[in-house]
């Protein structure tokens, strides 16, 4: 029994690395943030204490909370999007041969190989009132002015479903690939037709790779900046860009932080809201 509980001590050892870097990157500088949003700000000077004027400002100046709902608004756009295209992408997959199956597994990690620069300017190119959809769709008189596919929230949930699909394909793919295929075999062999197999049987034991990989998705969109800088110019403004512009161009760290501490409670809110969800429904 004594050797038993040595061996689980040094298990536990082994955690020390990871957790002393967890800790050093997020834990502590989440923690300076906090403390830093209940600091005072007067005409550029920020003093320590316990001062809530920074949330109060920032829910009742009339531009965070909107700024915040359309933050969320975008996240549930490219979730959204990501899951209607990632499950089937995940389901062909599954189905394909291995040669298939790697030349869509590369086809959807690429974008993760490029530069953002360059996927956005790519972007640019394609989605521009001169670029390639509207210059091919006005040629052939389909459209007699320039569609508005920039400059919006389209534009900007395009540009990134491009990259986050990966992130909720994969783990689709790695629940589907759990399901045991005798399960749906014996489904069909009692009378079920395909589609009855896929709603009753292959939908349900792969809804947890679908929740992870939405729950993935919208936390990454939550976080978005420089895809809406160049694909919302100054007509598509997000939480992250809030709060760059307040520290860097108006060196507010108090308000910034007391920001950045409500988008991460909006996040938790949410995702809690959803796993809440599913734990009723299972």
């Amino acid at each position: 029994m004594l050797g038993s509980e040595d061996g689980s001590w040094k298990a536990w050892l082994l955690l020390l690395p990871v957790a002393a870097v967890y800790a050093a990157t997020f834990v502590v500088p989440l923690g300076l943030i906090f403390g830093l949003s209940l600091a005072e700000f007067d005409a550029g000077v920020v003093t320590p204490g316990f001062d809530l004027s920074n949330y109060e400002a920032a829910l009742t100046d009339g531009l965070t909370l909107p700024i915040l709902w359309r933050t969320v608004e975008l996240a549930a756009m490219v979730t959204i999007g990501a899951a209607v295209m990632g499950y089937p992408v995940a389901l062909q997959m599954r189905r394909s041969g291995p040669v298939l199956r790697t030349v869509i597994l590369a086809l959807i990690v690429a974008p993760l190989l490029t530069s953002v620069i360059v996927r956005n300017v790519a972007w640019l190119l394609v989605l521009g009132r001169t670029g390639f959809i509207n210059e091919t769709l006005m040629a052939t008189g389909l459209i007699s002015r320039p569609l508005p596919l920039m400059y919006n929230n389209f534009g900007v949930a395009l540009a990134t479903l491009h990259v986050y699909l990966t992130f909720a394909a994969l783990p689709i793919y790695a629940a589907l690939v759990s399901i045991d295929r005798r399960i749906e075999e014996s489904a069909a062999s009692l009378g079920a037709s395909p589609s009855a197999v896929f709603w009753r049987v292959t939908f349900p034991l792969s809804r947890s790779g679908l929740i992870a990989g939405c729950s993935l998705v919208f936390i990454l969109s939550m976080g978005l900046y420089l895809t809406p800088a160049i694909m919302g110019g100054s007509f598509v403004v997000t939480t992250p860009m809030l709060i760059t512009d307040l520290a860097r161009n108006q060196y507010n760290w108090p308000l910034a932080s007391a920001v950045s501490v409500l988008l991460l409670l909006a996040i938790g809110l949410i995702l809690m809201a959803t796993m809440s969800l599913q734990r009723r429904r299972g």
